[in-house]
C-alpha cells in the first residue's frame, strides 16, 4: 500500500509540473510571446525555425515533469534521464490514444457534450483538483508542510470547489488559456500519460526504493 500511496504521490507532482508548464506554453502563445521568438530571426527563416521551436517548446513540459520525478524520488543520483524519456514516451503514446479515441468516437462524443454541457465543466474541475492537489504534494516536501501531503486531495478538493462557485469568471479566464483543440489535447496527454510514464519509469528503476523523498525522511525520524 505504501508503495502504491508513494506512486500516486509522484504521479500527481508529475501532472501538476507537466500541466502547469503547458498551460504556461499556452499563455505564452495567447500574449504573443513565441511570435516575438520567431521575429529574431529573418522572416525568409521563419518556416525552417518553425518546424524545430515547436517541438523544442513543446518538450519542455514532459523533460521539466520527468526532472521533478526524479528529484522527489528517493533514488539517488536522480534517474533524471529515465524519467524524463519516460514523460516524453507517455505524453506521445497518450496523444496517439487520445488522438484515435477522438477521430473514432467522434460521431459519438459530440453528441454527448453538447447534450450535456455539465461535462465539460467536470472535467476541466477534475483537472483542477489534480494540479493542485499535485502542488500541495510537492509543497509537503518540506519538512515543516508534511502534512500537506496526507490532506492535499481534500485541500485541493474544497479550494477548486469554493473559486468555481465564487470566482467563476476568473477561473474560466484561466481555462481559456487552454481554449484550442489542440492545446487540450496536448494538456491532457501531459497531465495524464507523462505524469504515469516518468512516475512508472522510476519506480521500475528501484523497486520499491522510488518512494517520495519526503516519505523516506519520515520513516526514518520515525525509526529515530
Amino acid at each position: 500500500m505504501a508503495g502504491l500511496i508513494g506512486f500516486w504521490e509522484l504521479a500527481g507532482a508529475a501532472s501538476a509540473v507537466g500541466g502547469t508548464g503547458v498551460w504556461g506554453l499556452a499563455l505564452a502563445a495567447r500574449e504573443g510571446l513565441l511570435r516575438g521568438l520567431l521575429e529574431v530571426f529573418p522572416r525568409s527563416m521563419w518556416d525552417a525555425v518553425t518546424w524545430g521551436l515547436i517541438p523544442a517548446l513543446m518538450l519542455i513540459s514532459p523533460v521539466l515533469q520527468g526532472a521533478a520525478v526524479a528529484l522527489m524520488s528517493a533514488i539517488r543520483p536522480a534517474p533524471v534521464g529515465r524519467a524524463v524519456g519516460g514523460a516524453v514516451g507517455g505524453t506521445l503514446l497518450a496523444m496517439g490514444v487520445f488522438g484515435g479515441i477522438l477521430i473514432a468516437g467522434r460521431a459519438l462524443i459530440q453528441p454527448i457534450v453538447a447534450t450535456v454541457p455539465i461535462l465539460g465543466d467536470l472535467f476541466t474541475v477534475c483537472f483542477g483538483i489534480a494540479l493542485v492537489a499535485g502542488w500541495l504534494v510537492i509543497a509537503g516536501q518540506i519538512p515543516a508542510l508534511g502534512w500537506l501531503r496526507w490532506t492535499s486531495l481534500p485541500l485541493a478538493l474544497a479550494a477548486v470547489t469554493v473559486v468555481w462557485a465564487e470566482a467563476h469568471a476568473a477561473a474560466v479566464s484561466l481555462v481559456y488559456v487552454l481554449d484550442q483543440r489542440e492545446m487540450n489535447g496536448f494538456f491532457a496527454s501531459v497531465a495524464v500519460g507523462g505524469a504515469v510514464g516518468s512516475t512508472w519509469t522510476v519506480c521500475r528503476s528501484r523497486g520499491t526504493r522510488a518512494r517520495p523523498l519526503a516519505v523516506v525522511r519520515a520513516v526514518k525520524r520515525a525509526k529515530t
